[in-house]
């Protein structure tokens, strides 16, 4: 009687010990096998997607989802004159949130961050060299003094009437409700959005980003949703992000993206939304593959440099000189020592490549500059990466007709004909098309867009 019961009790609790291994094991398989979750109602934003390029939608259209409507754009060429632009009326998000965000521990930097995208400097388009030259030194020339005569002092002198303060530039106006884009562009990312069940801070993001940095040769962002200020921005420690989106660049000078370096981006998408108990939109990969094919072709038609070769009369130059009057024109030695690089100002301020100059295969930081020469310098623009309304090739062809004056030389093209009006206006007209054509996209040339796509 009593083994009897000792066996019974035996087979309970293995019993017991056998459900409690079976319900551990299905939770298990049901949190691997975690979906991403609905929307719900209360869910206040709309998930990001990008733009899907089928055969109902044209390429041109589908990059044209951003742009503003033609009847509230108005075309407006370049000048070489400084001009002021009309006072645009403030967006109602960028006062939103700088008020929100003020109420912050980052209030500072989050109405920093929105008052540098509402403010923008219109930059004048560069012109003659020998005007640079005098412009700045009118700058910074001090004003002489004035001595005042005995009759200028009886007259009452008019108060100087207040220089007008800077416009700020208007910015693309975002959908209400919509957070404002930082990096990642639908026009050239495929875009994953992850949702997080709360909030995540940056500290805690940050350490699991090591395998987003690219994929394959293709640069990947993440970008956190900061509330305050309703607007997308990389996570940086110390902030709170409601939302998380991960973007992969669809193409760059180094070909489209391939299955390979999709699959590798989805695995660490995959990988930083489990760590991080977030639910991923995750792309098809056919069709993301066919979207950046048709963006890498869109590229490959639009990717033109134009060279201009200033050609001695007599004798060769050396290497030494070269490097003198590069230097002495304010144009700066590249890193790898084969091309000097004049650089000028965007409307933000910051410096960008604007052409470079080339002496053959010189490499100015490893040869012997006295014994290098050769009787051709070449002026190289890259036009999808210089802005248009500096009118780079204007700028590209009187420097290398001051050049040609100064070094006994002459302008000549690729074909090493003489450069006359007729070929300026030819180029112009093709220049023309391109910037149109760039245009069209959503991507104009020296744009961040254009500046990502047309790297590598």
């Amino acid at each position: 009687m009593k083994l009897n019961m000792d066996l019974q009790t035996a087979l309970i609790v293995a019993g017991l010990v056998f459900l409690v291994l079976l319900f551990g094991y299905n939770q298990w398989q049901i949190r691997k096998a975690r979906r991403p979750r609905e929307l719900s109602p209360e869910d206040d934003l709309p998930p990001m997607r990008e733009p899907v390029v089928g055969q109902a939608t044209s390429p041109e259209t589908a990059a044209r989802l951003h742009e503003a409507s033609p009847e509230s754009v108005q075309r407006r060429e370049p000048t070489l004159a400084p001009g002021t632009p009309a006072a645009p009326s403030q967006p109602n998000h960028v006062a939103a949130a700088a008020a929100a965000a003020a109420s912050t521990a980052d209030a500072d930097e989050a109405v920093a961050e929105e008052v540098a995208a509402a403010a923008g400097v219109v930059q004048a388009a560069p012109g003659a060299e020998g005007d640079e030259a005098d412009e700045a030194e009118a700058v910074s020339a001090p004003a002489p003094t004035p001595v005042p005569t005995p009759a200028a002092a009886a007259a009452p002198v008019p108060a100087a009437a207040p220089a007008p303060a800077p416009v700020p530039a208007p910015v693309a106006a975002v959908p209400d409700g919509q957070p404002a884009p930082a990096v990642v562009d639908p026009l050239i990312d495929c875009i994953v959005p992850l949702h997080l069940e709360r909030k995540a801070s940056g500290d805690r993001i940050l350490p699991l980003t090591g395998r987003l940095r690219r994929a394959g040769t293709k640069q990947v962002h993440i970008e956190g949703l900061r509330a305050e200020a309703n607007a997308w921005e990389p996570v940086t420690a110390g902030h709170q992000y409601e939302d998380l989106q991960v973007g992969v660049q669809l193409a760059n000078r180094a070909g489209p993206l391939n299955a390979l370096e999709f699959s590798e981006f989805i695995t660490a998408v995959e990988s930083l939304a489990e760590a991080l108990d977030a639910s991923a939109d995750l792309p098809d990969m056919s069709e993301t593959v066919a979207n950046a094919r048709e963006l890498d072709g869109f590229a490959a038609g639009s990717d033109v440099q134009l060279g201009v070769n200033v050609i001695s009369d007599g004798a060769p130059w050396s290497a030494a000189y070269v490097q003198n009057v590069a230097t002495q024109d304010g144009l700066v030695l590249s890193r790898d020592g084969t091309r000097f690089i004049r650089y000028q100002a965007n409307a933000e301020g910051v410096q960008r490549p604007l052409f470079t100059l080339q002496f053959g295969d010189t490499n100015f930081l490893r040869d012997d500059l006295t014994v290098k020469s050769g009787r051709q310098i070449t002026l190289l623009l890259d036009v999808p990466l210089a802005d248009q309304g500096a009118r780079p090739f204007k700028t590209v062809c009187e420097y290398g007709n001051t050049l040609a004056q100064r070094m006994g030389a002459q302008l000549v093209d690729d074909n090493m004909r003489p450069l006359t009006e007729a070929s300026f206006i030819a180029i112009f007209s093709q220049l023309e098309t391109l910037y149109q054509k760039l245009e069209a996209r959503g991507m104009p040339a020296g744009s961040p867009v254009a500046l990502r796509l047309f790297s590598v």
